[in-house]
């Protein structure tokens, strides 16, 4: 692996990325088809997935600055403070990239609701990654 590179380390990187929010982008076009009722293109959820992992990484850090010493900077608290945020971020990413047929962004409930199941699905991947990476003493 160390001949790979650093163009093969970023392949990798990328096919891991598309491989773990794959699931998720197929939920949440089955949940914004069933909102709208049409299905959006796979690759328009898959970017939303992205975008909405992305924002929810700057949410996340930010939060953790305006939280920084506080009960709400670590443990439990904050734990469901990311969940709250990449729940919005989500949501955001559906009003943003995923409208009906006619063009129109889902109302925010809306967006929310449909958003819901796939957070639920990436924090499930998480969760499962970080108990794999325990088995095999990693992390």
């Amino acid at each position: 692996m160390q001949a790979a590179g650093p163009m093969g380390w970023g392949l990798a990187l990328l096919a891991v990325l598309v491989l773990g929010l794959a699931p998720a982008a197929w939920l949440l076009r089955a949940r914004v088809a069933r909102a709208v009722g049409a299905r959006p293109a796979f690759g328009a959820a898959l970017w939303t997935v992205l975008f909405g992992a992305v924002l929810w990484a700057m949410l996340a850090v930010a939060a953790l600055i305006a939280t920084n010493g506080t009960a709400l900077g670590s443990g439990a608290p904050f734990a469901a403070l990311a969940v709250a945020l990449s729940w919005l971020a989500l949501g955001v990413g559906v009003r943003l990239y995923l409208p009906d047929p006619a063009g129109a962004r889902l109302a925010w409930p809306r967006a929310l609701w449909a958003a819901l199941p796939s957070v639920v699905v990436l924090w499930g991947e998480v969760a499962v990654v970080r108990q794999a990476l325990r088995w095999v003493d990693v992390g």
